[in-house]
Formats: C-alpha cells, structure tokens, sequence
C-alpha cells in the first residue's frame, strides 16, 4: 500500500513539475516574440547597422542611439537586457561590466534570433 501511494505522489510530482516547465518556457517563448511581423521587420531593419559587416563604421554614440531606438521597437518583456546595456553606455561603471557584458550577449542573441540575417559577431560561439 505505501509502495502505491509513493508511486502516485511521484507521478503527481512529475506531472506538476512538467506542467511548470511547459509553462515556464510559453512564458519565455512569449517575452521574445513580436506582436505583429511587421514590427519584427521594422526592428530588423533598425538593427542592421550592427551586423557585423557594417559595425566597425559605427562610433559608440551611434551605436547606443539604434540601441535606444531599437528598445522602444523591442516587445516589452524583452526590454529589460537593452535597458541594462543603455544604462552602461549612459554611466560607465566598471562594477557593471559584467551585467552590462551578459546584456550584451542577450540583445545581441535576441536581435540574432529575431533578425537571420544579421550576425552580431561573437554570439553564437559564446553560448556555445
């Protein structure tokens, strides 16, 4: 009789814990997408200067403008790395650095994944 009833809870617990795993990555599927793709084009189309082919011309005031410009076309659950990166170009604070290097890697993964035809440089191969 024990034997069932703890074979019962662990099924329970395995149900529950896929449940919360199912929702936890609708959540996260959600915060990255576009409510319109005709928003994403347009987000696109303002990230294309930081493909890697065009980046080396960018000064650090023109990129942290298309940053900003790209925040406000970014779905608002994925605004939170471009704050963190806007707020580094803003006030350099070398106790930031590695927040602002990890924001970094998110927006440029998060345009990368958005945006196939632009190559940030360095992403992929640093979360692999």
């Amino acid at each position: 009789m024990i034997y069932k009833r703890t074979r019962l809870r662990v099924g329970i617990a395995s149900v529950a814990v896929a449940a919360a795993t199912g929702f936890a990555g609708f959540q996260l599927a959600e915060a990255d997408e576009f409510k319109k793709e005709v928003d994403r084009a347009e987000f696109c189309r303002q990230a294309m200067p930081l493909d890697l082919q065009n980046s080396d011309e960018l000064t650090i005031h023109e990129k942290r403008h298309i940053l900003g410009d790209l925040t406000d076309l970014a779905p608002e659950a994925a605004r939170n790395d471009f704050y963190i990166l806007l707020d580094w170009y803003d006030h350099y604070d070398s106790e930031d650095k590695e927040d602002a290097r990890e924001a970094s890697f998110d927006v440029g993964e998060f345009i990368e994944l958005n945006c196939s035809n632009i190559n940030i440089g360095g992403i992929r191969a640093s979360r692999n």
